[in-house]
């Protein structure tokens, strides 16, 4: 979310064809067990070659502490940079009080297409279905866009993703805006990073986050002693920032995964 301090290299892979704007929510509940929205804002950045999603607020150089922010932890949100021509993904996320990457080849969709049109965003949308990692999507493109690129690890139809629910109706992304704008999409080798497979990070998620204990004491998994930095106050409650500029949040929300299996 913020510039860090680590020695790290970036390679270029692509430039932006164009920058898309999605709204991601999930349905989830809050540490007392009442229902709520989380929200937040991604930046999807596609080129030719690559596509990188990301939040806005990254996007945006915006590293401000805000409920935006928090909601990215909440959220579980992942950096998703994917390498088309090498048929790569490759997933960076923070979970306190470390950052962890993966490298895993590019997931296939089979996706069935429908006749069923819908105006999104005021885009001629088709309607198609499919699943990804145990979870059945529904989603909507635009072929007035034509692009593969979707939200997330979500891709391969004949035009930009609109809008991605999944059949539970937890997870939803909808576009609300694209921008002729020019980014570099690079692939950063950061050595601080934790480096895991997809499925045993899969499996880390689901034994600390599912826990019971989770949404009312978020760091009950991390060891004692780890190196607190500072400690910032907002709307007068307490959010530690490790140097790694990592939230460790006094409460969370119950954990919805994105991927099954």
């Amino acid at each position: 979310m913020t510039t860090a301090t680590w020695a790290q290299s970036s390679t270029k892979l692509d430039s932006t064809q164009f920058v898309a704007f999605y709204r991601y929510t999930i349905q989830t509940q809050d540490e007392n067990g009442e229902n709520v929205t989380d929200s937040l804002r991604l930046a999807l950045l596609v080129g030719t070659r690559a596509t990188y999603c990301t939040t806005a607020l990254s996007y945006e150089c915006d590293d401000r502490l805000s409920q935006e922010m928090m909601n990215a932890f909440f959220m579980h949100h992942q950096n998703v940079l994917t390498d088309v021509e090498k048929a790569e993904v490759v997933a960076v996320e923070p979970i306190f009080p470390y950052r962890y990457v993966t490298y895993e080849p590019l997931a296939k969709v089979d996706w069935t297409l429908s006749d069923d049109t819908l105006t999104i965003s005021g885009l001629s949308c088709h309607r198609a279905t499919g699943k990804l990692y145990g979870k059945p999507w529904t989603v909507w493109y635009s072929e007035d866009i034509p692009s593969s690129a979707g939200p997330w690890k979500l891709r391969g139809l004949p035009g930009l993703i609109v809008k991605a629910e999944d059949a539970e109706g937890i997870h939803s992304f909808v576009l609300y805006e694209t921008k002729q704008q020019v980014r570099d999409i690079v692939l950063v080798d950061n050595p601080e990073y934790q480096k895991s497979s997809r499925k045993k990070l899969m499996a880390f998620k689901k034994k600390i986050f599912g826990n019971m204990r989770y949404p009312k004491e978020p760091s009950y998994y991390v060891q004692k002693g780890a190196p607190m930095a500072t400690i910032t106050v907002i709307d007068g409650t307490a959010y530690v920032d490790l140097s790694s500029h990592l939230l460790a949040l006094p409460k969370s929300h119950v954990y919805q995964p994105l991927e099954l299996e």
